[in-house]
């Protein structure tokens, strides 16, 4: 048998044909209808068993529905919907195990919990999940022999092939008698995944996630689909961390695909099966899995209406070109293929940049010119900068931090990590600066460097289940106790070769190099290699290349003085985005020939305990 396929359903919306009062249902917009005295319906869902079975034979088929399969969740919709869908099982010879049932918005009786809180008033409603999913749970148990679970945020899942893992999630957590948004319990998700990845022993898994609510808009004026908007940045952070590639979703009625999340998650919505009015449409993805990558080919199948008599009165399925209908051919789920960076060319030897050609689609490659080589997503660098744009977090003034720290402005990192949303999307841009780079595969050890430095790295920390330690490091170093001052790990046999150090904000990279050449001078003996990481690089140099850091890569018209510097020259360096801060230009005599601090052209913030 050939390699198997995922076919992607969605909004069947199953409608009455007649109202409840028995009148003619003039706003139903589906060919599928309870209206048993035509074949059209059957007729529809025969032609598109045939098109698949012509399409894809000899496959071994699963079928995802995400939601919506009737439109107001009467039984006489489910009764219909129960026939529809067990007909396509038949004809398309689907085992039921391999069915996955997700429900939509509309496939929950708002007229039941209405009439429970008639009953039994409470501010509650999206709770009142027995009643909630009554009617569903019955039509779920006459398609899948298994109680839905009512309680649970993850459905069911379907293993395909030991390497591909459909997990299905119900997204309707706050659905009440009003309907409402998307939204999935951020600790109940990761409870479920972590209990449900426990029960695989198999390497490789790649893990799809497939749901109803759009959690990105394709035709709505607006990034967070119809999600809730609170739950959305924490769900897509907490989805990250478990390592997933792609969503499958329906919902908005527009096939789509794309990447969200600075390009680390692929999202899908493979549209609305039996819209009269508008564009119907489903998807197959073919499986391909070899020992080196696992993918899916998205194929986008369209139903051209037609009115020649030669066809059905509805149309006829066809596959369309997915560069035409905008959408990505391949889904990359694994790929081996490990990033060597054999030599670093001095960026000041040579002014000749070549760029290689690049098809960039799942991860953002980092750049590797010919003298060149560092970080590039432009989706994390550019949303990372717009945070501090939009909450103002770059302040103009005076600041004189210390005798050797003063400059013309900053960046309030601390204001940057009070927002929860904020805060998960800084923790990851980390983490795919290590993705990128494998800098996790070798690491010995990750230290948070400073406060800041301290809360961003944890999320790396628990990912990669590397030793962790931290330093506070701030200005205030001689106030700390001693143990503050020490990190705690002995180093004396080499154990730790390899070390990432991730903090908020590098400049001359002098901080770091007192670190390890003064403050903690014994542990580094034995470290062979130093990775930093930073959120920003405020420095000067413009091409920001790995080795900037070194000692020997100092530019030679830096204003400060380096006879405190310390000679380390085995240092990497990585940074999400490059934010030049100004430094004050005046050495040791800067409170004589400094206009700003001398004349009080404008506030000069001292800190601490430095007193004019």
């Amino acid at each position: 048998m050939n390699n198997p396929v995922i076919i992607h359903i969605s909004d069947l919306h199953v409608t009455l044909y007649n109202k409840l009062n028995g009148t003619f249902n003039d706003k139903c917009d589906s060919y599928l209808t309870t209206n048993s005295s035509k074949e059209l319906s059957n007729s529809y869902v025969t032609n598109f068993c045939e098109y698949i079975n012509k399409q894809y034979p000899d496959r071994e088929c699963f079928l995802i529905i995400s939601g919506d399969i009737t439109n107001s969740a009467e039984n006489d919709e489910f009764t219909f919907a129960e026939n529809f869908i067990k007909e396509i099982l038949a004809q398309l010879r689907i085992d039921k195990k391999n069915l996955l049932l997700i429900p939509g918005d509309h496939d929950i009786h708002r007229r039941s919990i209405i009439n429970e809180l008639e009953q039994n008033p409470t501010d509650q409603a999206h709770l009142l999940t027995e009643i909630k999913y009554e009617r569903f749970s019955n039509f779920y148990y006459n398609l899948k022999n298994q109680n839905f679970p009512v309680n649970k945020q993850i459905v069911d899942f379907l293993n395909i092939k030991d390497r591909i893992v459909v997990i299905g999630l119900n997204s309707n957590y706050k659905i009440n008698d009003e309907g409402g948004e998307g939204n999935i319990p951020v600790d109940k998700f990761r409870e479920e995944m972590l209990e449900l990845k426990s029960i695989f022993t198999l390497p490789q898994l790649n893990f799809v996630l497939a749901w109803h609510h759009n959690i990105s808009a394709g035709f709505e004026d607006k990034n967070s689909g119809q999600w809730e908007k609170e739950n959305r940045g924490l769900l897509l952070s907490e989805v990250m961390n478990q390592e997933v590639k792609l969503i499958l979703n329906g919902n908005e009625h527009i096939r789509q695909s794309k990447k969200i999340n600075g390009d680390s998650i692929y999202i899908s919505d493979c549209g609305t099966l039996s819209t009269i009015k508008y564009e119907s449409s489903f998807k197959v993805f073919e499986v391909l899995i070899d020992d080196n990558s696992v993918n899916l080919k998205n194929n986008i199948h369209l139903l051209h209406k037609s009115n020649n008599n030669d066809k059905p009165n509805y149309g006829y399925w066809d596959i369309t070109n997915n560069a035409n209908a905008g959408e990505i051919e391949i889904f990359k789920l694994y790929e081996n293929n490990n990033i060597s960076i054999e030599k670093v060319v001095d960026i000041f030897e040579t002014n000749e940049i070549e760029i290689p050609e690049t098809n960039i689609e799942l991860d953002a490659e980092p750049i590797v010119h010919k003298d060149i080589i560092s970080y590039n997503n432009e989706d994390f660098s550019n949303y990372l900068y717009q945070i501090v744009r939009s909450k103002k977090l770059f302040h103009s003034g005076h600041f004189h931090w210390s005798e050797t720290s003063r400059a013309h402005n900053w960046i309030d990192i601390s204001k940057l990590l009070e927002s929860k949303e904020d805060l998960h999307f800084v923790k990851d841009s980390i983490i795919d600066v290590i993705e990128t780079f494998d800098l996790a595969k070798n690491c010995d050890l990750i230290i948070g460097l400073g406060y800041e430095g301290n809360i961003i790295s944890t999320k790396a920390s628990i990912k990669y289940n590397k030793p962790y330690t931290s330093l506070p490091y701030s200005y205030r170093y001689n106030d700390h106790n001693e143990f503050e001052k020490n990190l705690n790990y002995d180093n004396s046999r080499g154990d730790f070769k390899t070390v990432i150090i991730i903090t908020d904000v590098v400049n001359d990279g002098r901080t770091i190099r007192k670190l390890i050449g003064k403050r903690c001078e014994k542990f580094f003996e034995k470290v062979e290699k130093i990775i930093v990481i930073s959120l920003f690089y405020t420095g000067d140099v413009e091409k920001v290349n790995i080795d900037i850091l070194n000692y020997d890569k100092r530019l030679p018209n830096q204003a400060y003085d380096f006879e405190n510097d310390h000679e380390v020259n085995n240092i990497e360096f990585y940074t999400v985005r490059k934010l030049k801060v100004d430094k004050c230009p005046y050495d040791k005599n800067y409170k004589d020939e400094c206009l700003i601090y001398k004349d009080e052209l404008s506030c000069v913030h001292l800190f601490y305990d430095v007193k004019d």
